[in-house]
């Protein structure tokens, strides 16, 4: 992992390198290469991304298993969950209505992180309701769910 990131690195800086000293004014390399560079950045941001969530995972799954001790639940849900939320900001998420939690309030990154944790549950829960009433139904609708 370490070394893709250098690798990427290294060929980010060559391509600016090349930019700054290009003698060449063909506006159009010119935009081929910054267009190189935005896809460099934007595979280093999913690489940190990347390496953020494995670090956390070990984290997320021992806080739940000392909650739940359901190995294949806690290890689905600290899969799925996002690198930024652990398992007990994914808690708070699920049972704080969206009225006290702020929802509207949150940023589009924030946002983006409870819907994830809000999939994560509906991916990993095996809900046993009560069968032909529409429980299912009901929970998903309820006022803690956005």
């Amino acid at each position: 992992m370490k070394r893709l990131v250098i690798a990427v690195t290294l060929i980010w800086c060559s391509l600016g390198s090349m930019i700054a000293g290009a003698t060449d004014p063909d506006p159009q390399k010119q935009q081929q290469l910054l267009k190189k560079i935005e896809e460099l950045e934007q595979q280093i941001s999913e690489l940190r991304s990347l390496q953020l969530k494995k670090q956390t995972l070990p984290v997320k799954k021992e806080q739940c298993m000392k909650v739940v001790g359901v190995e294949s639940y806690c290890t689905c849900v600290s899969e799925a969950l996002p690198a930024t939320v652990d398992y007990r900001q994914f808690v708070q998420i699920l049972l704080t209505p969206a009225a006290e939690f702020g929802y509207d309030k949150l940023t589009v990154e924030q946002k983006k992180d409870v819907d994830q944790a809000l999939v994560a549950w509906a991916r990993c829960v095996d809900y046993k309701g009560p069968q032909g009433s529409g429980a299912m139904d009901r929970l998903m609708n309820r006022e803690t769910l956005f």
